[in-house]
Formats: C-alpha cells, sequence, structure tokens
C-alpha cells in the first residue's frame, strides 16, 4: 500500500484539477458572479483583471493582451458579505467581495503539497496558475477527495479493510 499511497501524493494536481474554470472580470457584478455560480453548481469564481495594450501596432482599443487572475470570490464570501454586512448590493463589483491576494499553485505541484497549503491557509479551492501566470485550471477540496475515495475503496477491498479509523489523508502523507 506504501508505493500506491506514494504514487497518489506525488502526482501532479493537473492530473485531477478542472480546466475549464469560470471567471469574471474585476469590475463586474456580484449579482453576475452569484448568477453565473448558481448556473453553472460551482462553490467559486475567479476574479481576473483584463490588462490591454491600445498602443500596441494591430491592436484595437479592445484587445485582451492578458488576463491575470486577482481574486476569488467563494461561497462562503457571499455568505458572509450577506449575513455580517449591510452594504452587499447585487450591483457592487466582485473587486468589493473577493478574497486576495489570490494563492495559488502551478500545474506541477504534487497532491500532497496542494492539500497541504489548503489546510494551512484553511481553503478549500487553489486555482493553478501556468508560467505564464495565466489561468490553467482549478483543484479544489472535491477534486482531491474524488480519486481518494476511489483509491480508498480499491485498497480496502484488496486488504479486506474497516473503513473506521481509516486515515484517508495519512495515505498521501498529509498529517
Amino acid at each position: 500500500m506504501t508505493s500506491e499511497s506514494e504514487n497518489i501524493k506525488n502526482m501532479a494536481v493537473a492530473e485531477f484539477m478542472t480546466r475549464n474554470v469560470r471567471t469574471v472580470k474585476e469590475n463586474e457584478s456580484m449579482g453576475r458572479a452569484c448568477k453565473l455560480m448558481y448556473q453553472e453548481n460551482i462553490g467559486s469564481i475567479v476574479i481576473l483583471r483584463y490588462d490591454t495594450d491600445a498602443n500596441k501596432p494591430g491592436m484595437s482599443d479592445n484587445t485582451v493582451k492578458n488576463e491575470t487572475p486577482v481574486g476569488i470570490v467563494t461561497e462562503r464570501d457571499v455568505t458572509k458579505m450577506v449575513g455580517f454586512s449591510e452594504k452587499f448590493f447585487a450591483d457592487m463589483p466582485v473587486l468589493a467581495v473577493m478574497s486576495q491576494p489570490l494563492i495559488t499553485i502551478n500545474p506541477d505541484t504534487t497532491l500532497k503539497d496542494a492539500v497541504s497549503l489548503m489546510q494551512q491557509k484553511n481553503i478549500r479551492r487553489l486555482p493553478v496558475i501556468d508560467s505564464k501566470g495565466l489561468m490553467a485550471g482549478i483543484i479544489t477540496a472535491k477534486d482531491i477527495f474524488k480519486p481518494l475515495m476511489k483509491f480508498f475503496k480499491q485498497v480496502a477491498k484488496e486488504k479486506d479493510l474497516d473503513s473506521d479509523g481509516f486515515d484517508l489523508l495519512g495515505l498521501i502523507g498529509v498529517e
């Protein structure tokens, strides 16, 4: 079992991450972000800053030069804002609510390191940023839990283990 768990904990998050990340621009409204999260049945949305460069030859005023991930809005952020603030308005910009600075990892980060960072920062979602600083995907606790449960079921079946007292996080070396 040790070699199997070593394999999983050393796999890159690119193997498990969601690649089609939902995003909105930092000046878009919370109403738009919440509607998108509801329609897509997702718990977070990454906020992007669109840098443009109209001075370059062949580029119009609206040509996107770079999409830099700058924050994230999660269902927890929305709940906190609605529950503890008298200032929540659907038309307020996501910039006013988003969590920042954005905590990110790269696609080659191991599953063990991603889980460790998530535990350390008390977060459930990590945007995955490529070497150019662009969004490559997002890894969530749910993305990690699915393959772990599949692995656990396989090991439990092979070893005839009872689930009581079996340490799932111990399988990937997280304490």
